[in-house]
């Protein structure tokens, strides 16, 4: 369980994580330090774009949920995607990465699958066990491989 923000975030869309939580900054480095990306802006854009994808594919309850374990920040990227009564939404493993790769600096469709799967991953850490396996089960087969 993450722990709650420091300070309030006046623009939480901003990637300044001069401006983000404590937990945000949290989340960011260590998607920093596993892709060994150059700034945490970086990572954290990455990690905003990757999540504002994943909020389309989950259903919106579930995406309700998910927030509970993350910052606020991020929290709004899952919720802000679907309409109250969404269902899941199925969308091929290339699809995603192509979504992504287009608020990224990569323009390497290998390389942005790569760090998509790690911000997958670690998102997948940071949530309690029965959330990911609620979440495994809603998301289409190429998505899963990502987040395992």
């Amino acid at each position: 369980m993450t722990t709650p923000p420091l300070q309030d975030d006046p623009n939480p869309n901003d990637p300044n994580p001069a401006r983000s939580s404590a937990t945000l900054a949290a989340f960011a480095g260590q998607v920093q330090r596993r892709l060994g990306l150059e700034t945490e802006s970086e990572a954290e854009i990455l990690t905003r774009a990757t999540l504002n994808e994943f909020g389309k594919v989950v259903s919106s309850g579930l995406a309700q949920d998910l927030t509970v374990s993350l910052p606020p920040e991020l929290s709004a990227e899952l919720r802000g995607q679907r309409q109250s009564d969404d269902k899941a939404r199925a969308i091929g493993r290339a699809e995603f990465v192509d979504a992504v790769s287009g608020a990224v600096h990569s323009v390497d469709a290998e390389e942005v699958e790569r760090q998509v799967e790690q911000v997958l991953r670690l998102l997948r850490e940071w949530l309690p066990e029965s959330d990911v396996d609620r979440t495994l089960e809603q998301l289409p087969g190429d998505i899963v491989t990502l987040m395992r």
